[in-house]
């Protein structure tokens, strides 16, 4: 394979201005030979009063000149003995020892490395000139339509360009060139326009626009192409990676040229950096890889069938690879499995499992990384950039789990925040917000974001209840030494996570515990209703789930899984596919929840329901029991900021009123705008008739012998 510095990589000047000259030498070869058919012609048309209407009629003498015996042996005789004719074929023959001196360089001309690119004979790159030499020079179209005896011909047809080049060639040979698997064809390089009418010798040859850029010395992705595609950036790598980079160039070099390669499929899960192993891999290769936009590709039919020729040509033109990322659930539809079937190599699958292909496949396995192969990521990334961070991301390396491309983008976010104070560096809370917020983008359209608005001051629950969450905070926070310092993660390979059970009634606490553990870890917190990722359909729930997890883990967010029951249940007998289904979906989020390195807090106001084998897997379960009335007097007094106004409002009176946290918190807000509303303190009776309302909402009846009167 001829590299692409034929263009791409040109010492610019000097290239273009040669590529200009050889460019402009060809255009004159081409009026020569012209020149030289005009001569030719005149002698066989004669004295013909009619040869410039030869596109309304056909003249007696030119039926005569066609009915002669005046062929290519008679008209190569005339180029040797006419005077005229002779000197014209010494100018070509003069031009041509020059352009073969130039197409031996070391740093071809465009016109004769598109020749090696796609194996093309001399023939077929003269025909692209010929198609070309109208963009340089406009007159010599006129002297298309004459030498062609049409005045509605002024543009190249086969029949032109055998008549100029392949004089020697039948007819039958010329077709060859130019039928749908000739390689000017294929490649959409040039062909006979198929909107023409006439025979296939007859039609003009369009030459397409990105051809003729490239033949002028303009090397450009064609804007069909780039619109599918995008090429992949570097990224800082980790030791493994790098390892598995060295064993993909070994077996690379064992191929004779990159077009040779099987499909190449590398599997591993979002994060684990495959798209960063491919583009050091491909570059080291000399080859660009370009990622392919699965949303953006057109359906199986015939946009598809004409973006994948253009498709082909670009990879041979710029060395490029195309990468298919399919670990999304829309990376499976036909057109994708069309696409690396029909392009030529080289073409790298991205999957979460191995590939299912027809094709020859080699498929490679995404390295296990550990600790410190994210620490070496993340002082790879944060190379150059001012720190104060003295090495110290094991908590940062501990919680999230972006891949290189990720780490670069969370550094550069955190990089674009510092302002420009004296001494102002980029910070351990930096890096940690932009971990974050980077990855959080992708998992709000998946699920509710919830913006933690408590704090362990405004938490109430029993003592036990409450260690449990201290004892949550702890290992979260203690995971770095834990794990790496004293070594028990070596005999973890999944399970570093925490996941919880919060079960109790409603309004007890669960979703203000899970905002006071997001506020104190400065974690987004995120709720998936269960009730609504569960799918009729089958496979469906395990999809919804993998999309959570996989933006979840770039993000470090915390999960709350509401109505946990909903999927956690106890499993029925399998009577049916759907049965079967239902318990695989369980076994996944459970595999997910073990693997999940963050925080998972599931809910249910019915721990009953759950089956016992899932609630063994939970590190913690948290029981949120209904407050007794020391714990609703806390809550009471609570539920009314410092700053609000009070006025005779009776805590222990309220204590005996037997509601949930979350019902007491609704009446003191309603309480507090029947207040304002009035222009008075809050008090007693705007309380009283707040309560009588929640009361009425969760159909009950406010006990007034509790209130003693004050209703």
């Amino acid at each position: 394979m001829i590299a692409p510095t034929a263009v791409a990589d040109r010492p610019a000047r000097s290239w273009t201005e040669a590529n200009a000259g050889y460019v402009e030498v060809q255009v004159r070869r081409i009026r020569l030979m012209l020149r030289r058919r005009v001569l030719w012609l005149r002698k066989r048309w004669g004295e013909d009063p009619l040869q410039g209407y030869g596109g309304v009629v056909v003249s007696d003498a030119r039926a005569t000149a066609l009915l002669g015996d005046d062929g290519p042996e008679a008209e190569a005789r005339f180029h040797a003995e006419d005077p005229e004719a002779a000197a014209v074929s010494r100018s070509i023959a003069e031009l041509e020892g020059g352009l073969a001196a130039a197409s031996i360089s070391s740093i071809p001309p465009a016109a004769e490395a598109i020749g090696r690119l796609f194996g093309l004979d001399s023939f077929e790159r003269d025909v692209l000139l010929l198609a070309l030499a109208p963009e340089v020079d406009p007159d010599i179209s006129p002297l298309y339509a004459y030498v062609q005896d049409d005045a509605r011909k002024p543009f190249a047809t086969p029949h032109l360009a055998l008549t100029l080049f392949a004089t020697e060639r039948s007819a039958a040979e010329l077709r060859q060139y130019f039928l749908p698997d000739a390689p000017l064809r294929r490649f959409r390089l040039v062909a006979p326009d198929p909107m023409s009418g006439g025979s296939l010798g007859s039609r003009p040859l369009l030459l397409d626009g990105r051809v003729a850029d490239y033949l002028m010395g303009t090397d450009r992705l064609d804007d069909r192409v780039s619109r599918v595609t995008e090429p992949l950036r570097p990224a800082p790598l980790a030791p493994a990676h790098i390892a598995l980079v060295e064993r993909l160039k070994a077996w690379s070099e064992s191929r004779s040229t990159n077009f040779e390669w099987p499909v190449l499929n590398l599997i591993g899960r979002r994060g684990s950096g495959l798209r960063s192993v491919v583009e050091a891999f491909c570059h080291g290769a000399g080859i660009s890889p370009h990622l392919v936009s699965l949303d953006r590709l057109p359906e199986l039919g015939p946009d598809l069938d004409d973006l994948i020729p253009l498709m082909a040509r670009e990879a041979t033109l710029l060395q490029l690879a195309y990468v298919f990322d399919v670990r999304s659930a829309e990376g499976s539809h036909a057109a994708v499995r069309d696409l690396v079937a029909r392009l030529p190599g080289p073409v790298l699958v991205v999957s979460e499992r191995p590939w299912k292909t027809d094709c020859q496949r080699v498929a490679v396995t995404a390295p296990s990384l550990t600790a410190a192969d994210k620490v070496a990521m993340w002082h790879g990334a944060l190379d150059g950039v001012p720190n104060s961070l003295n090495g110290d991301v094991g908590a940062i390396v501990q919680q999230f789990e972006p891949g290189p491309a990720a780490i670069a983008g969370a550094v550069q976010l955190a990089s674009s925040r510092l302002d420009d104070r004296t001494g102002r560096v980029l910070s351990f809370d930096d890096l940690w917000d932009a971990c974050r917020e980077y990855g959080a983008e992708e998992l709000q359209e998946l699920a509710q974001r919830i913006v933690p608005a408590s704090s362990w001051e405004d938490i109430v629950l029993p003592e036990d209840a409450l260690w449990q969450l201290r004892e949550i905070a702890g290992q979260v926070a203690n995971r770095p030494s834990v794990y790496e310092a004293w070594g028990f993660g070596r005999s973890l390979s999944r399970g570093r996570g925490v996941s919880v059970l919060f079960s109790g009634p409603s309004g007890t606490g669960k979703t203000m515990a899970a905002e006071v553990l997001a506020e104190h870890f400065r974690l987004e917190l995120y709720r998936i209703d269960l009730a609504g990722v569960v799918s009729k359909y089958i496979g469906e729930t395990e999809k919804n789930l993998r999309r959570v997890f996989d933006a979840a883990e770039r993000s470090g967010a915390i999960l709350f899984f509401d109505e946990a029951d909903a999927l956690f249940g106890k499993r029925s007998e399998v009577r049916d596919s759907h049965d079967r289904y239902a318990n695989i979906e369980i076994d996944y989020l459970l595999q997910r929840m073990d693997d999940y390195r963050g925080v998972a807090i599931l809910a249910t106001n019915q721990k009953s329901l759950l089956d016992p084998a899932f609630l063994r897997r939970l590190r913690f379960l948290v029981d949120f029991p209904f407050p007794h009335a020391a714990l609703r007097r806390r809550i009471w007094e609570r539920a009314f900021p410092s700053d609000a106004p009070i006025d005779g409002v009776d805590y222990e009176v309220l204590a005996g009123l037997e509601i949930a946290g979350g019902n007491i918190r609704n009446i003191a807000l309603a309480a507090a705008f029947l207040a304002a509303d009035e222009g008075r303190a809050i008090g007693m009776p705007h309380v009283i008739h707040a309560a009588r309302r929640e009361f009425t909402k969760i159909d009950r009846i406010l006990p007034d012998a509790v209130l003693g009167g004050l209703t």
